[in-house]
Formats: structure tokens, sequence, C-alpha cells
């Protein structure tokens, strides 16, 4: 006779729903302490099988998403695959089960798995299996499939695809996601303008990104935040305002002991000295970021910053270095990502060095005719009788429609400013030179651009360069002579 032996079905100490909102603010640690009952070694499997199926696959999702953040952060060998295995398991359950929302969540968190490793087409498989389910528009598993997409055609620089994927769902992301989903929402569509030159759109995003973070209490995203305002502003040549942003960034993903994102915004920090011209500081700044992220498992991240460290070494004319990091890079690309992948990189190289020659041309003209009065500039008759001028550099791109293109140089007079005029300032603190139509009152001055935010500057912070009259082209100098154009206006 044979005698039967049943375990009781017995739940955990704490609830899948609990997990959820630790990782949704990014306590990691903290939801993965709460598990150690039945999951003390991140190296195994949770040990599940004594709860309800439900329970228990609910269970196996919430560990196999908690070690790919927190593996990620701090670097943990083998976590994202063995967080993989996990999702994988818990999936198979939640099949079985019936229970497609939850089967699309675990493939979200695969193709996240498989996006920190560089693996994108993978990425790619996962969040096809994902959108194939049918699941409602709004639900918060299908909203974070399209954040998931946006971070993939991100990886693929397809900035126009994410404007156009986010463009018409700001209504379901504001109305049924939460603050960390309408975070993720502006800060994705954030990066793809700032790639794409609308600054003042980008920064607005940036902004409404950090408010939902901060509400989400995400200190990791608000890091995040901080290092894409940092790219915004080394963009727009705010310089000093980028350094503030980017250490901010590093300060936060220190304290949080996030390793990887630390990595990174060194990265960022070497940027934007090589933005700068401060090529020895760029190129300490990138060894030290890829010191750290040749320990993490985010091969994305480390692949961006060789590529950093092999801009830097082309302005340092150190050209057989520069191809060695190029080649590293591409190596651990076409590995993770394929051969399309590596050749971009290869072809970014080509135009990084295009660039490089090309500021090359600029300097010499500039060493020729070190001062404005040394060029003859060619002024045409509505433009003759202005005599006390100068040029000033045109660095950003929100005066495009009436001629001041980035590149350009505005050719600006000493005369009586008044309100409309458009105008070019230098910050008495960074030297740092912005243009815009002019307005003034209570002691505060406006610059207005074309489609973007107005600039506001206390007027003892800044000096008054002139009015703006003309534009030329220093790369078009014959003979010592400049020709300039009137503005489109």
């Amino acid at each position: 006779m044979t005698t039967l032996h049943t375990q009781l079905a017995k739940q955990p100490a704490i609830s899948a729903g609990k997990l959820l909102k630790l990782e949704r603010c990014g306590r990691y640690e903290d939801a993965l302490n709460e598990v150690k009952e039945f999951w003390d070694d991140l190296n195994t499997t949770p040990d599940v099988e004594f709860f309800e199926p439900q329970t228990a696959a609910e269970m196996l999702l919430r560990c196999g998403s908690l070690l790919g953040f927190f593996g990620h952060i701090k670097q943990l060998p083998g976590s994202q695959d063995n967080s993989k295995d996990i999702l994988t398991n818990a999936r198979n359950r939640f099949i079985i089960l019936n229970n497609n929302e939850k089967a699309a969540e675990c493939e979200n968190y695969l193709a996240l798995n498989y996006w920190r490793t560089g693996e994108v087409k993978e990425a790619e498989i996962w969040l096809e299996e994902s959108f194939s389910r049918e699941l409602l528009n709004h639900s918060k598993t299908k909203l974070y499939s399209i954040i998931i997409k946006c971070l993939v055609f991100l990886s693929n620089e397809k900035f126009e695809d994410i404007i156009e994927t986010l463009d018409e769902l700001e209504s379901d992301f504001l109305s049924y996601g939460d603050y960390r989903l309408k975070g993720d929402y502006y800060n994705n569509f954030g990066i793809a303008l700032n790639e794409l030159g609308n600054y003042s759109k980008a920064l607005r995003y940036f902004e409404l990104a950090r408010l939902f973070f901060h509400k989400a209490q995400h200190k990791v995203y608000l890091g995040t935040v901080e290092n894409n305002l940092a790219q915004l502003n080394k963009l727009e040549k705010r310089f000093s305002k980028a350094h503030t942003s980017i250490d901010n960034a590093t300060k936060i993903f220190k304290q949080i002991k996030d390793k990887t994102r630390e990595g990174f915004s060194l990265d960022t920090k070497a940027q934007i000295f090589l933005a700068e011209g401060k090529f020895n500081q760029a190129l300490q700044s990138a060894e030290r970021a890829i010191a750290i992220l040749k320990k993490s498992e985010n091969s994305g991240y480390l692949v961006e910053t060789l590529m950093t460290k092999s801009k830097i070494l082309l302005y340092l004319d150190d050209f057989p270095s520069a191809v060695l990091s190029l080649f590293e890079a591409v190596k651990i690309a076409e590995q993770q990502s394929g051969e399309s992948a590596a050749k971009k990189l290869a072809q970014n190289f080509e135009l990084n060095l295009q660039e490089k020659n090309a500021q090359i041309k600029e300097q010499s003209i500039l060493q020729e005719h070190p001062e404005a009065e040394k060029f003859e500039l060619i002024l045409p008759n509505e433009l003759a009788h202005y005599t006390d001028i100068q040029g000033v550099k045109i660095s950003n791109s929100h005066l495009e429609s009436v001629g001041l293109h980035q590149g350009l140089t505005a050719i600006v007079a000493k005369e009586t400013i008044k309100r409309g005029d458009l105008i070019a300032i230098s910050e008495k603190e960074t030297n740092e030179i912005n243009c815009g139509f002019y307005d003034s009152d209570f002691g505060i001055v406006c610059l207005e651009g074309m489609d973007s935010e107005p600039q506001l500057f206390d007027e003892n912070e800044i000096e008054i360069i002139g009015k703006i009259i003309g534009v030329c082209d220093l790369e078009n100098v014959s003979g010592g002579k400049i020709q300039v154009s009137p503005l489109n206006f």
C-alpha cells in the first residue's frame, strides 16, 4: 500500500505587488533582501516549488527582473544570464496558466536582459513576442514594451523612429502610466529630440522626466536625466552647465553604488572635455570610464566609451592608438550585435576623422587671421554704414530660420539696442555666447529664438556684445576677404 505525502502550499512573506513597487522606484537591493526566505543565493534559482502555481510564477518573474536590474548596477558576473533563465521559467509557467499579460511582461524583461549585454537583435525578437500578445494598448505591460522598443531604437540611432513611436502616445502614458513610466516617456522622447537638434523641446521634456522620476523616488533615473541634461548643454556649448549636470549625475550614481552608470557618466564627462578642446582631461575621464565598464556586462556602454576614447586620440594626433581603440569597439560590437553594427562604428570613426581635419582647416584660418581686423569684410550696401563690428561663432541652431546656422560667424555691430533687435550676449562667468531677439524688464534680459523657449538672464551677469547685422563663413576666405550676407528677415 502506497502512502501519499502532500505538502501544503505556503505563501511568501512578501507580496509580488510590494516587490514590484520597490522595483519601480529603483530599490532593487531592498526588494532582494525581502525574498531571502526562498532565495538567498543570487547565483541559483529561487525555490518556489511549495507556492501556489500562480504565486510561484509571479515570484519567479519578480526575482528575475530584480536580478537583471541589480546585476546591471552592481556589475555581477553572469547576472543577466541567470536572470534570463529565471524569467524564461516564469514565462513558461504563465503560458501554461494562459496568462498572456504576465507572459508578455516576462518577454519585456528578457528583451531588457539582451539589450543590457548589447545583443540588440535578440532584444528585438523578445519584443516581437511581447507585442504579438493581444493586450490593451494602455496596459502598463504594453506601455513598458514601447519604452524598451525605444531603448532598442536608441542603440540603433533611430531617433526619428522614437519620435514617430511616442508622438501620439502622450495621453496614454499620462492617463495610464505610473510615475516611472511617465518619466520614461519624456526621457526617451527628450533624448531623441536632443539628438535631432530640437534642444528647447528636449530641455522641456527632460525637466518633465526629472519631475516624474522625483515623484517616483527613482534615484537611478534621476541620475540618468542629469546625464542627458549634460549632453544637451554640451551640444549647446554651455560647458559650465554641462559639467554641473554630469557631476550631479556621477554623485547620484556613487551614492546608490551604481557602478555601470557611474562609468557611463564619466564617458559623458570625457565628451564634454573633448567638446571644450581639453583633450588630455577628456582622455583621463574616458580611461576611468573604460576601467569601470570593462567589469560590466553592458557591452553597449563600453563600446560607446571606446569610441569616445578613439575620437579623443584622433585629436591628440595619436592615430595608431585611436585605431586600436576602434578595433576593440568593433570586435565587441560585431560579437554582440553583428556585422552591420561593427560597420557603423567604422563609418563613425571616418566621420570623426573628417570632422577633426575640418577643424584643423578652420584653426589654420584663425591662426592666419587671429583678429577680426585682419580680415577684409566685404559688406553689402545695406550694411556698409556699420563700422564698429566684430564676429562671434554660432554654436546653436535655434536661429537657423533667419540665417544664423550653427558653425557660421555672426557679424555684430556696437550700437544702441532696442526691443526686438537680434543681439549677441556673453555670460560673464563662463564667456559663453548666446544669441536671440532682445527683450528686457525688471533687470531680466530675455533672448527669444525661433520655435524655441526663451532664455532668461540676470542683466548683471551678462554683457551685451551688440546687434547682429549679418553672417559669414570663415571657411570661405579668399585672399583674406570674407563676404558678409545680410540676415533673412
